[in-house]
């Protein structure tokens, strides 16, 4: 990837929900770079629709990127087959389903199905061995080294084909998970059932047996 396309990307990564706008010095001392690198960056980012610049000098995202993520979303196998499956079982269970990603060794929660009731996503990327989703699609792509899970876990992972525990990014909440292949190769999306966790376990294998099921259908119909 030549330096100028990773240090864009480098940017962009730093608008959160949180801090949603970024001045160009906090750009530079937060990437360790010159000023005048966050400036351009910032304006190249801006001139194709990615950031754009308030009248205070501070850069925001840009409208680009939510065109982006509809393409994305629309081209992908989530409008089709996705989202549907993860309204029903949300609604047949009345918990939350979440579609995740990998997103460079973290989870992005994509789009949640959220009934009454339901546990929210968390707010940003998490670190993908924090949560079931994460670990199904770490076990798609890693040995296990330098993850931080027990040696194993993720060969389990992969031979069960789905993953059940703690979404210890949200406290109280556990998960079951399954990867959703689109595509050959490792699964690079995962839905999650989740709830909090004295309605989870009350019904953990259901849900269980539920989310593995919705991932192999996905899988098939997709790929027919």
């Amino acid at each position: 990837m030549p330096a100028s396309v990773h240090k864009a990307a480098l940017v962009l990564d730093l608008f959160s929900v949180e801090r949603p706008d970024w001045g160009p010095t906090e750009v530079a001392d937060e990437l360790r770079i010159a000023k005048s690198t966050a400036h351009a960056l910032l304006g190249e980012l801006t001139s194709v629709g990615l950031t754009e610049r308030l009248p205070c000098g501070r850069y925001r995202l840009g409208w680009r990127t939510l065109g982006l993520a509809r393409t994305k979303l629309a081209t992908s196998g989530y409008r089709e087959e996705i989202t549907p499956t993860a309204r029903r079982l949300a609604s047949h269970f009345g918990e939350t389903v979440h579609i995740t990603a990998w997103e460079r060794g973290r989870v992005l929660y994509v789009a949640s199905e959220r009934p009454p009731g339901g546990v929210a996503a968390p707010a940003e990327p998490v670190a993908a061995q924090l949560t079931p989703p994460g670990t199904v699609l770490l076990a798609e792509r890693a040995s296990g080294t330098g993850s931080g899970l027990e040696p194993g876990e993720l060969e389990r992972t992969r031979r069960r084909g789905y993953a059940v525990g703690a979404q210890r990014a949200l406290e109280g909440v556990d998960c079951a998970a399954a990867p959703v292949r689109t595509s050959d190769g490792p699964a690079t999306a995962a839905l999650a059932l989740c709830a909090p966790r004295n309605r989870f376990q009350a019904r953990r294998d259901e849900y269980t047996r539920a989310i593995a099921g919705a991932g192999d259908r996905i899988a098939r119909s997709v790929r027919r």
